[in-house]
């Protein structure tokens, strides 16, 4: 049998999980630097990178108790931890559909469309 990592599908969801990780890590670094230069942008960007965060951990440990199957789930193994603190960060602070509604309103009012 090969290994997971050798798998095609394990390695989509590998590949997914790296890109958003980058991707997340700039977002929360963009409204760090927002924050720090007093810019009235950093509510929006901050409600950004906490989203696309948060709703990427989530997906990111869903993916792995999904790879590790039974065993991600049994009592005390880390995966199933991460996904349960994952899913808090969805949570609290704004669900992400309060955070989605916030942000669609931001993008109305800053449409090039207008």
């Amino acid at each position: 049998m090969a290994p997971l990592a050798d798998h095609q599908l394990v390695q989509r969801m590998i590949a997914d999980i790296d890109t958003s990780l980058s991707a997340a890590r700039l977002l929360c670094l963009r409204a760090g630097l927002l924050k720090d230069k007093g810019d009235p942008g950093t509510v929006n960007a901050t409600w950004a990178a906490k989203y696309f965060a948060s709703c990427k951990a989530f997906s990111a440990t869903a993916d792995a108790v999904q790879i590790l199957g039974a065993r991600g789930c049994a009592p005390g193994h880390p995966a199933g931890r991460l996904l349960r603190d994952a899913k808090v960060m969805e949570i609290i602070e704004g669900s992400i559909q309060l955070q989605q509604t916030y942000l669609a309103q931001a993008a109305y009012q800053h449409s090039p469309l207008d």
